[in-house]
């Protein structure tokens, strides 16, 4: 799978009992072949994706898409992916750790 194919697939593997009341915007920003912008927004037990850049993102990852696609699907850890410096993520982290257990990984 590419990553604009398994980012366009959240909404479809989201897991709305699981994210209970959360709210969040996530930006995706990735770079490299196949890569792209995009963000997500989970709010009352929905997911959206939308490609592009939102100034009012919650938290952003920064990735090659290649590396994404190790991460979304289970290939490249995500402590090791951020502790090698090929996942950099800003604004609120704890909504990044939260996500695992949003969605099914494919």
């Amino acid at each position: 799978m590419t990553a604009r194919e398994l980012i366009e697939d959240m909404p479809r593997t989201f897991r709305p009992e699981r994210a209970g009341r959360a709210r969040a915007v996530i930006q995706f920003r990735l770079s490299g072949e196949g890569g792209g912008n995009w963000y997500v927004v989970i709010q009352h037990r929905t997911c959206t994706v939308t490609e592009g850049i939102i100034e009012t993102a919650d938290a952003t990852i920064r990735t090659d898409a290649s590396d994404y696609v190790a991460l979304a699907t289970g290939k490249l850890g995500s402590m090791k992916a951020f502790l090698s410096g090929r996942v950099k993520a800003s604004g609120d982290i704890s909504l990044l750790r939260r996500m695992d257990t949003w969605f099914v990984r494919v």
